[in-house]
């Protein structure tokens, strides 16, 4: 047995030395890759430089910032010498210009744009909080589509920007411009914009030409379904993003009818048209329950009202407070309606007077009367002998409004999707006799 275990250490050790004399024999280690990481990585640059300076008509993709934005076309022309032309169809092309890039690598391959571009004018939007980027990893990259991937953007909402060959009739951007502002609407129109499905209306549609988002109005079982989707606008039209279903009714793509001035896919029996009238009921706002506040103006004390009103009644509004400042020599710096009850609310119009503090100028109490037919409309009656008025003779200056305000006709009310800072739901008016007027401005 003592034999049998000196045999088996001596094999052991024989085995051992036979291991280390072949390791010293041959101390080469043959390598994973033919080349070192730096060559592979300009190996690589130099192929995707080769793929993006490839195509005759440059490259073309839609591009959103982040979930909260649709999609803006780009298009790309790289040259050899570290330059690329972008176009766009963000702001009808106001930020198109050719900037520096480099393909660069850190942790990935970069795409990096080296100056001022579209990508810096959509990053501004909304306080310059709107997730925008210039540099982007290459996540692929072939002769026929290059997938980029923000290198700045983190958590879940990560932007993804695919590329394909751009064709020559996808060069001239003017036609998209004239989509975009087909269905943003100059402002004459009426505000109504109802979706017809065989004729009957299904649900309202309106569109955010900043944000590419189109919001969609709908009944479910007598509940109001209120949704924002992104869309893509195209030379003839646009597309929803992913196909939308409204209550079994699928909508995915709509063409503009010049003639008509309004949007079809008549495959599926479908048009998106401008109407006097609400197609659908509006949805309801509980006046004495909800904020019940039109701030259409309050620059005092810092204070700047964010719009949401129809160009219509902003064209009016701003005419007349200009009108205003040239004939009285002061400007107006505070208009609201405040309060608004089931029967009362209160028109506030103020000026600046000496000691530059503000002062209502015209104070006044307001009857409200709201339609008992169930159509949804209030109406605002002046109160001549209203406590705390002054208007000062300044009455025939202020018409222009107050008999916008009082107008015979009253106002369509609609609960706004949008929440002012206090979280409370915020209320759009809208005149019977004249529905391309929106009033929908508020502070934060």
């Amino acid at each position: 047995m003592k034999n049998i275990y000196k045999l088996l250490t001596s094999l052991s050790v024989f085995m051992l030395l036979l291991v280390i004399t072949s390791c010293n024999s041959d101390n080469e280690v043959e390598p994973l890759f033919d080349q070192s990481i730096n060559e592979r990585t300009d190996a690589l640059k130099s192929e995707y430089s080769n793929i993006l300076t490839a195509p005759e008509n440059g490259w073309v993709g839609y591009y959103s910032p982040n979930e909260s934005f649709g999609f803006y076309t780009v298009l790309f022309d790289f040259d050899e010498n570290g330059s690329v032309a972008l176009k766009s169809d963000y702001d009808s092309g106001s930020a198109d210009n050719s900037v520096t890039y480099r393909i660069d690598k850190s942790l990935k391959i970069e795409l990096v744009f080296e100056s001022s571009s579209v990508f810096s004018q959509i990053f501004s939007l909304n306080n310059n909080d709107n997730g925008g980027e210039f540099v982007f990893n290459i996540l692929s990259a072939t002769d026929n589509e290059v997938v980029l991937e923000s290198k700045l953007d983190y958590g879940s909402d990560i932007t993804v920007f695919t590329l394909r060959r751009a064709r020559a009739d996808e060069l001239d951007l003017a036609p998209v411009y004239a989509s975009v502002n087909n269905i943003s609407g100059d402002g004459t129109e009426s505000v109504f914009r109802n979706i017809l499905f065989n004729d009957e209306a299904i649900g309202s549609f309106s569109f955010n030409p900043t944000t590419r988002y189109a919001t969609v109005t709908y009944l479910t079982d007598g509940e109001f379904e209120i949704v924002s989707v992104p869309i893509i606008i195209t030379a003839t039209g646009f597309s929803f993003v992913d196909p939308l279903d409204i209550n079994g009714v699928i909508l995915t793509s709509f063409e503009y009818n010049d003639t008509e001035n309004q949007f079809e896919n008549p495959a599926d029996a479908l048009k998106i048209v401008y109407d006097d009238i609400p197609g659908l009921p509006l949805t309801p706002y509980d006046f004495g329950n909800e904020a019940g506040n039109i701030r259409i103006l309050r620059t005092n004390d810092g204070f700047l009202s964010v719009d949401r009103s129809s160009s219509n009644f902003i064209n009016l509004f701003e005419g007349w407070r200009s009108d205003f400042e040239a004939s009285i020599g002061l400007p107006i710096t505070r208009f609201y309606i405040r309060d608004i009850g089931s029967d009362v609310a209160y028109l506030d119009i103020w000026i600046p007077v000496t000691g530059g503090t503000a002062r209502a100028y015209f104070d006044c109490t307001v009857d409200v009367t709201q339609d008992a037919s169930g159509n949804n409309i209030v109406k605002f009656t002046f109160i001549e002998d209203s406590p705390g008025n002054q208007d000062f003779g300044l009455a025939s200056f202020f018409a222009p409004m107050t008999d916008f305000i009082f107008r015979e006709s009253g106002f369509y009310v609609q609960k706004m999707e949008l929440l002012n800072a206090a979280g409370q739901n915020t209320l759009g008016l809208i005149p019977v006799d004249d529905p391309s007027m929106l009033v929908h401005w508020y502070d934060f």
